[in-house]
C-alpha cells in the first residue's frame, strides 16, 4: 500500500502537468488560428479597397497610390498598417482622379495656378480621411492638425509637391494619379517618418502570413504526434512492467 501511496502522489502532478499542456497547446492553436484569420481578413480589405476604387475610377493610378503608400510607409509592416494605408490611399488616390480632371482644360499656367492650391486642399483631405481610418473617429484631429499641417505642407512644397507640379505640365490627366502616387512615396519614405520607424521588419506580408499558417499546422500537428508517441511509450513502458507469468512445466514423459 505504501508503494502504491507513493506512486498516487508521483503521478498526481504530472497528470496535472499533462492536463495544463493540453490547455496550453489548445490555446496556443486557437490563437494561432484567430491571427492567421485576421491577418487574412486585413490582407482582403488591402486589397478590396484599391480594387474597388479601380472599379470607380478606372485610372489603375489609383491602386498604385494605395501600393506607393504602403511601401513608403517606414517600419514594420503589419498586417493592420497594411490594412489601413491601402485603404487610405485607395480613398485618397479616388479625390486625386476626380479633383485632377479639371487640368483637361487648363494651358500650363492656369495648371500651374491650380496645383498650389489643389497641394493644401490635398494634405487637408489625407490628414482628415486617414486620422478617421486608424482612429476610428475625428477625435484628435483638430490637434493634428494645428501641430502637423503647416509643417507637413511646407515639406511637401520642398519635395513631393514639386514632382506633382511638374506632371501637371508634362503628362496628360490620366498620368496624373501616377505622378501622385510616386511624389506620396518619396514624401513617405524620404522625407516625413513613420509610426514605428524604429522597426526594420522588412518580411514581405505575404511571406509573413504563409509563415504564421505554416507555424500553426507544424505546432498543431507536431504536437499531436508528441502525444501519440508520448502515449504509445507509456503503454510501451506499462506493459514492459506488466508480471510476467511463469509458463507451466511440461509434464515428463512415463517411463516405459
Amino acid at each position: 500500500m505504501a508503494n502504491e501511496t507513493l506512486e498516487q502522489k508521483a503521478n498526481v502532478p504530472q497528470e496535472k502537468h499533462e492536463e495544463k499542456k493540453s490547455v496550453s497547446i489548445l490555446e496556443s492553436a486557437i490563437n494561432e488560428t484567430f491571427d492567421a484569420v485576421k491577418a487574412g481578413t486585413n490582407l482582403g480589405i488591402g486589397i478590396a479597397a484599391p480594387a474597388a476604387a479601380y472599379a470607380l475610377t478606372g485610372n489603375l493610378g489609383v491602386p498604385v497610390t494605395s501600393a506607393a503608400f504602403v511601401a513608403g510607409t517606414k517600419g514594420k509592416k503589419s498586417s493592420k498598417t497594411i490594412r489601413d494605408e491601402s485603404l487610405s490611399a485607395a480613398i485618397f488616390g479616388t479625390f486625386a482622379h476626380y479633383t485632377t480632371l479639371p487640368l483637361k482644360y487648363l494651358g500650363k499656367l492656369a495648371k500651374v495656378a491650380y496645383m498650389v492650391p489643389w497641394v493644401f486642399g490635398a494634405n487637408a483631405f489625407i490628414m482628415a480621411e486617414d486620422n478617421l481610418i486608424k482612429e476610428k473617429s475625428f477625435k484628435g484631429l483638430y490637434k493634428k492638425f494645428k501641430e502637423n499641417y503647416i509643417p507637413i505642407t511646407k515639406k511637401a512644397f520642398k519635395s513631393s509637391a514639386l514632382i506633382n507640379i511638374a506632371a501637371s505640365l508634362f503628362l496628360p490627366q490620366t498620368y496624373m494619379v501616377g505622378a501622385v502616387a510616386l511624389a506620396s512615396y518619396v514624401f513617405r519614405k524620404f522625407v516625413v517618418g513613420g509610426k514605428g520607424e524604429e522597426h526594420k521588419d522588412k518580411t514581405p506580408y505575404l511571406v509573413a502570413a504563409s509563415n504564421v499558417t505554416g507555424k500553426f499546422f507544424k505546432n498543431t500537428i507536431g504536437r499531436a504526434y508528441q502525444s501519440i508517441g508520448d502515449l504509445g511509450s507509456a503503454v510501451s513502458d506499462l506493459y514492459k512492467s506488466a508480471p510476467k507469468s511463469t509458463a507451466p512445466a511440461t509434464p515428463e514423459a512415463p517411463a516405459h
